[in-house]
């Protein structure tokens, strides 16, 4: 009597083996289970095979980045069709049978084998060529550069005239020019001249053919200025020019003086004057507002460039043409000493009105050509002096009348003490203020 086999799963084993390596190498699925059903015939004859159905293949994806795992594998091609699927194989019985020689190691092996067939079946993922690398970034615009921008500003001045001290202005005409790396930024829109009653601007350029933006404007503005009258007209002045940028403060704009290139033209002539120097630099002043800035905290700051002319007046014809009036009071107080009192004492009351009206008169003229001063200038000394010249030549007057019927000897040497030490004083106070201002 025949005994089953002991271990009669072995031949299923066998066929999965066989099933594995037919995937991997590329067979025929009809031809790998024809030869694995015939082995287990021979080796098990008291089991019928065990029918395997095997789905249809997936079609390879063919892509330019690798080839299937059947080109490389085997020559074999794939069948186009599959056999009808078989009836379920009956379960299998238990055996002693002795396992067949190598059946071990294929069962081994078959976990490895189908990985690396799933993993040579699956298709390698496509590369479109058009598509951007992942690392590259869109483009953006550039980064705002840190810090202010500097602006390197400087002035050619042109023309100087219209001095009008009564006013406090003068009127100029000159180029400006700022140098900065800013491509946004256009200070011949933004900067201003700050002390400025009226300004226009004109010719306006930009030039970035010499690797920077180099920017031009022509200005003609009437500057406000604060004229130092104290040595008047001796005086010496320092006229400004004042440029800031208007919508931007010190933290986004920074104007740096270009002060090698500054210059006055050669040409410009103010008649009475002379031009000594020009002096550009560049400052921040602090305004004690916000400007309703919520990030400041009660003031702000500005960045400008100042351009000061230094010029000094011509002064010894304009004292003699300004102050005229005040000399010829002078003298006709002095001419009221010599007179006798007793046969001219009227005459001497009538020069000294006539000196008054000289004296007003002419003050009412420089009061006209200077704007008013908190100092004590060299016009209030020579007006002030004047005026005394008056007063002591009718407090003389005054004096005698009622001296030279008691001691006429007396009334003669007062009337000669009064008249000469007027005049010393005069002469004294007036030549000391014209010498110190003359030297500043």
């Amino acid at each position: 009597m025949a005994t089953a086999p002991r271990f009669p799963s072995l031949g299923l084993r066998h066929r999965l083996r066989a099933l594995v390596l037919a995937l991997v190498l590329g067979l025929g699925g009809p031809a790998v289970l024809g030869l694995g059903n015939a082995a287990q015939a021979e080796s098990e004859p008291g089991l019928s095979p065990l029918p395997v159905v095997i789905p249809p293949a997936a079609a390879p994806v063919p892509t330019e980045a690798a080839p299937t795992a059947t080109e490389t594998a085997s020559p074999v091609a794939q069948p186009t069709t599959e056999p009808p699927a078989a009836p379920a194989a009956p379960p299998a019985t238990a055996s002693t049978e002795a396992a067949p020689p190598g059946a071990t190691e294929a069962a081994t092996t078959a976990p490895d084998a189908t990985k690396a067939a799933t993993q040579a079946a699956t298709p390698a993922p496509t590369v479109d060529p058009t598509a951007a690398p992942a690392s590259a970034a869109a483009p953006s615009e550039p980064p705002a550069p840190a810090g202010p921008i500097t602006v390197k500003t400087g002035l050619f001045i042109t023309q100087l005239y219209d001095f009008d001290m009564a006013k406090r202005s003068f009127t100029t005409t000159f180029w400006a020019w700022f140098l900065h790396n800013d491509e946004k930024y256009a200070p011949t829109q933004t900067i201003e001249i700050t002390n400025a009653k009226t300004s226009q601007g004109k010719f306006a350029g930009l030039d970035t053919s010499k690797g920077v933006n180099w920017q031009q404007v022509k200005y003609n503005a009437t500057i406000q200025e604060a004229w130092n009258i104290t040595h008047f007209p001796f005086d010496r002045q320092e006229l400004s020019i004042v440029l800031e940028d208007a919508q931007s403060d010190a933290s986004a704009v920074k104007l740096l003086a270009d002060s090698a290139n500054s210059r006055i033209d050669s040409s410009v002539e103010v008649p009475g004057w002379t031009i000594e120097g020009l002096a550009v630099r560049d400052v921040e002043v602090v305004y004690n507002t916000s400007y309703g800035d919520p990030t400041l905290q009660g003031t702000s700051a500005y960045s400008r460039v100042v351009a000061t002319i230094t010029m000094k007046r011509h002064g010894l014809r304009l004292l003699l043409s300004t102050f005229i009036g005040f000399g010829v009071a002078f003298l006709l107080a002095m001419l009221t000493f010599p007179l006798n009192f007793e046969s001219m004492g009227g005459s001497r009351i009538g020069l000294c009105a006539a000196a008054v009206f000289a004296a007003i008169g002419n003050k009412y003229v420089v009061d006209n050509m200077l704007p008013p001063a908190s100092s004590f200038t060299l016009a209030d000394g020579i007006q002030a002096t004047s005026f005394a010249s008056i007063f002591l030549a009718a407090f003389t007057v005054v004096v005698l009348q009622g001296l030279h019927k008691s001691s006429p000897r007396l009334s003669r040497l007062f009337n000669a003490a009064m008249g000469f030490g007027t005049m010393i004083a005069y002469l004294a106070v007036n030549g000391w203020l014209i010498l110190q201002a003359a030297a500043s």
